[in-house]
């Protein structure tokens, strides 16, 4: 059996960055999965009755396969990025971009079920909360983006000490009602939570889709790549046992006991039912006890709701570094440097979700799991295509492929059974789809830069840039210096150049040389897209790497004792920007390198060769070289 290596090793430089010891793995993942015992118990008795322990068993064996299929990608993946990184590596980027949207969904829900059900376990103390829990849950979601864009995030030894205090009260109610009952009631007990009356296949399969809920959170140990200590594959498999472990001794105990023990009289009261742990401790043991489980219930919920939105918009902000997104949500707050336009839609969106659910947990749950399920389909069947790729075909892979089975039959029966969050969920993702599209294929901008006033501030930013550029005194020049040297230095050719291409250089100095010139221009468009072009960092990395393949080329053009002259400039479309420049420059044509691409590619990322074959004057010719 082939080894396989990650695509990029952590640098010796970034050791003293990873703090993220074992312990404190399972702290920030537990912070998060550790949440969904206080809500799942009560969606699945609405749904299955007294067999919701059974369903949360069997969903129980489907987590534990899973859970070692994410130690894997922990160490394949150290950057981090979850299920758009496995996603993209193992099909496309196309594929990866609906993992980031489906992990996005999950996010939201994420933050609205987190908030309504941290307000319902304080309602059990304070009866108050009890009539206003979603006014209250969107006053909290506000709180939380305003904590946030002023910066403030919870710090890892935070999330043990919450993840710590959890574990001790969940332990202490489990052994309260443990030590409460006598051998006949766990008889009774078991016989009715692994005993189903209604064996229809609708409602087995409901119970079981339903109840991977029970382990939401499992996808959060992949976003700690980048901080885990070396080696992760060491401190994610200790990690994740210790989350594993918990999660055997907490969730399914608590489910069955609250499901099965406490009275009839409670089970029935729909408000009640959303908070089944707080009444499990208060019925055994005592007012202390409940008041103890609300404490640490409500501030992990509320940690996780905060988790969610900075998830959220950590994926907005690499969704728009990628173009997939309008650049605008990349732009910060001046006085507290943090990224306020994103934090704002990561929390409306989870407000909305509250006000068109009318915060009922049991559809908040049925879109969480759509988001949930969908992300672990595209995570774990991209570990196994990666697999099979590497010629991995042994035991391991048959388990990873059964654990995808389980995951996959659940989501479809998600898709199948629960349309309403289906209808909804998939709602959102279409919208994230025709966002990414329309900003890719310029439909926004397209549409905004034919307003004259956005039209004058782009030219402003574009003249901005180029200024720059001329100031810094570069080997590069500006569009404009380059047109007041066409007098000089007149060509025929226009080269569009984004990285090295030998054979596109060398076709466009035979042109020119055909046509008795002695100069080439060789265009680099630094695209900026989004909803307003905005003045550029000439001493990004990006720009760096930009400018080495057109004095490369000036090189290997002068050897051959042609002239090439390079020049940059900016726009919010490489269209726009190519059509812009062979009109300045009066060249009679426009020459642009052409590769094999899907339909589904230039969907998505945009079909520059088209754009300017529809938008070229006449009189330039368009010349496709590859």
């Amino acid at each position: 059996m082939s080894t396989a290596t990650p695509a990029h090793e952590p640098k010796a430089l970034e050791t003293s960055l990873r703090q993220l010891s074992p312990l404190l793995v399972w702290a920030v993942v537990f912070c998060d999965i550790g949440t969904s015992v206080y809500y799942v118990p009560g969606i699945l008795y609405k749904q299955v009755g007294d067999a919701a322990p059974l369903f949360v068993a069997i969903a129980l064996v489907g987590f534990v396969l899973l859970a070692q299929k994410y130690i894997e990608i922990c160490w394949r993946y150290p950057e981090g990025g979850g299920v758009v990184n496995v996603a993209s590596h193992a099909f496309t980027p196309r594929v990866g971009l609906v993992g980031g949207l489906l992990v996005s969904v999950s996010y939201f829900v994420t933050s609205a079920i987190s908030t309504v059900s941290g307000v319902v376990y304080i309602g059990s103390v304070l009866p108050w909360f009890d009539s206003h829990i979603a006014s209250v849950a969107c006053a909290t979601l506000v709180a939380l983006a305003l904590i946030n864009i002023v910066g403030i995030r919870e710090s890892a030894m935070l999330s043990l000490f919450m993840a710590g205090a959890a574990l001790l009260v969940n332990v202490c109610v489990i052994s309260v009602t443990m030590l409460s009952i006598g051998p006949g009631e766990w008889s009774e007990l078991l016989s009715r939570a692994f005993t189903t009356h209604d064996t229809s296949t609708r409602t087995l399969l409901i119970g079981y889709s339903s109840a991977w809920l029970a382990f939401s959170g499992l996808e959060s140990i992949s976003q700690l790549s980048p901080a885990m200590k070396l080696p992760i594959q060491s401190t994610a498999r200790r990690g994740m046992k210790l989350v594993v472990g918990t999660m055997l001794i907490s969730s399914p105990f608590l489910t069955l006991f609250s499901v099965e023990l406490l009275p009839e009289l409670i089970k029935r009261d729909e408000l009640k039912q959303e908070r089944f742990i707080s009444e499990l401790a208060g019925a055994y043991g005592g007012l202390p006890l409940r008041i103890s489980v609300v404490a640490t219930a409500s501030s992990l919920l509320l940690l996780a709701a905060n988790t969610a939105i900075i998830g959220s918009y950590h994926v907005f902000l690499a969704l728009a570094d990628a173009h997939f997104l309008p650049e605008p949500l990349m732009l910060r707050n001046r006085r507290f440097g943090t990224p306020h336009y994103a934090i704002l839609v990561a929390t409306l969106v989870p407000i909305l979700v509250i006000a068109a659910t009318g915060r009922d947990l049991v559809l908040l749950g049925d879109l969480y799991a759509f988001g949930l399920l969908g992300a672990f389909v595209l995570t774990s069947l991209g570990l196994d295509v990666t697999r099979w790729r590497e010629h991995e075909r042994g035991r391991k892979f048959w388990v990873g492929a059964f654990a995808t089975l389980m995951v996959v039959v659940a989501w479809f029966t998600c898709l199948m059974v629960k349309q309403e969050a289906s209808i909804f969920g998939g709602f959102l993702v279409v919208i994230g789809l025709l966002l990414a599209v329309g900003t890719q294929q310029k439909w926004f901008t397209d549409m905004l830069y034919g307003a004259p006033a956005i039209a004058r501030r782009a030219r402003e930013a574009i003249a901005e840039s180029e200024s720059e550029l001329e100031a810094t005194s570069r080997e590069v020049l500006s569009l404009a210096q380059a047109v007041a040297l066409t007098q000089l230095y007149p060509s025929h050719t226009l080269l569009g150049l984004r990285t090295a291409n030998d054979s596109l250089v060398q076709e466009a100095i035979l042109r020119e040389k055909g046509l008795g010139g002695t100069t080439v221009y060789a265009l680099y468009i630094e695209e900026r897209t989004g909803l307003f072009v905005r003045s550029s960092d000439l001493d990004s990395p990006e720009n760096k790497d930009a400018f080495k393949p057109l004095l490369d080329a000036a090189r290997k053009a002068e050897r051959q004792g042609m002239q090439l002259i390079p020049i940059w400039t900016v726009s919010y479309n490489a269209v726009e920007g190519m059509v812009r420049a062979a009109e300045a420059l009066g060249v009679d044509a426009v020459m642009v390198g052409v590769t094999q691409r899907s339909s589904v590619y230039h969907l998505i990322r945009g079909h520059v060769v088209n754009g300017l074959a529809k938008r070229l004057p006449a009189h330039i010719r368009l010349v496709l070289c590859g």
